[in-house]
């Protein structure tokens, strides 16, 4: 009994780790498109507020004296291929094409996890439930980004958003090997310095540094701050949610994304509403609950538990 009661909280705390993952998350990429709607360059909304929560990720791990040599290396691959790179590639994406085939291919990213989670762990094996909840998943996207999959892209631009997609949905896989090794904070701190200054050198070598018209307002400096915390908090609790559950139960993070862009589209950007929101959002709710099923990681079988 002990052992099914332990297993209960266990999974209540992932879900609660992921819910609240996929909310910041949501909300972040909302922050981005005001950023750059308001002339801000997409390489200065990921290198800042990467950094900012990278400072606050080592204060937090030094005052606690949760931070270890061992888990440097780790961290700065992690901030290679799960930090700055993927949150670079997908601003970038917001700026370079329509936002609803940006969307899409974020959308791809569980897929890619799926995939990859098959091959390098036991209890990660692709099933029907899974499979049901990805096309569904998909299906919903696609419904709610349907307006804006006619529009033009750059193909170049296109593949390296899915490029994006790849390696952030593979990231989780490897994100979860090292979390059962290490420190999430003292992964984190190394993961957001190493992405921070990634694309803080990338901006500048590349000449990417824009500014609205009139320079950086108060109120800029004030919500790329605020989006600093946003990160330390997205990183962390993304990094606990590994730790306690599956990759195929972080994933469903990635789904919050589309459902905040229509809504705090309608909200705060006043776009009109249509019947892709309900049927969308309703597939996607779905398929969050089939993928969360068929990545449900069943308790041992032991003699308190019979």
């Amino acid at each position: 009994m002990p052992q099914v009661l332990i297993s209960k909280k266990l999974s209540n705390s992932v879900w609660t780790f992921v819910t609240f993952t996929g909310v910041m998350y949501g909300a972040g990429a909302l922050l981005v498109k005001k950023l750059t709607n308001d002339g801000i360059d997409p390489f200065t909304c990921t290198w800042v507020p990467i950094l900012i929560g990278g400072i606050l990720a080592l204060g937090t791990g030094f005052s606690r004296g949760q931070l270890s040599k061992a888990a440097v290396i780790p961290g700065i691959i992690l901030g290679f291929v799960s930090g700055g790179g993927p949150s670079l590639i997908f601003n970038y994406g917001f700026a370079e094409l329509p936002a609803g085939i940006v969307t899409l291919l974020i959308s791809l990213g569980p897929i890619f996890t799926a995939i990859v989670a098959h091959f390098v762990f036991d209890d990660e094996r692709f099933n029907s439930l899974k499979g049901t909840g990805l096309v569904l998943a998909y299906g919903g996207v696609m419904i709610l980004t349907i307006d804006s999959v006619g529009e033009k892209g750059s193909l170049g631009n296109l593949l390296l958003v899915l490029a994006g997609s790849a390696l952030a949905g593979s990231a989780i896989v490897l994100t979860r090997y090292y979390i059962q090794r290490h420190e999430a904070i003292a992964l984190l701190a190394p993961n957001m310095i190493t992405g921070g200054i990634i694309v803080l050198i990338l901006t500048y070598a590349m000449d990417q540094d824009t500014q609205p018209p009139g320079g950086l307002a108060t109120w800029h400096y004030a919500v790329l701050i605020l989006f600093g915390i946003q990160a330390f908090l997205v990183f962390l609790s993304f990094f606990h949610a590994n730790q306690l559950g599956t990759t195929g139960q972080v994933s469903v993070t990635g789904y919050f994304l589309p459902l905040f862009g229509v809504v705090g589209g309608i909200i705060f950007f006043k776009e009109e509403t249509s019947w892709q929101l309900l049927v969308g959002g309703v597939l996607i709710v779905v398929s969050m609950a089939l993928i969360a099923r068929g990545s449900k990681v069943d308790p041992p079988i032991t003699s308190e538990s019979a």
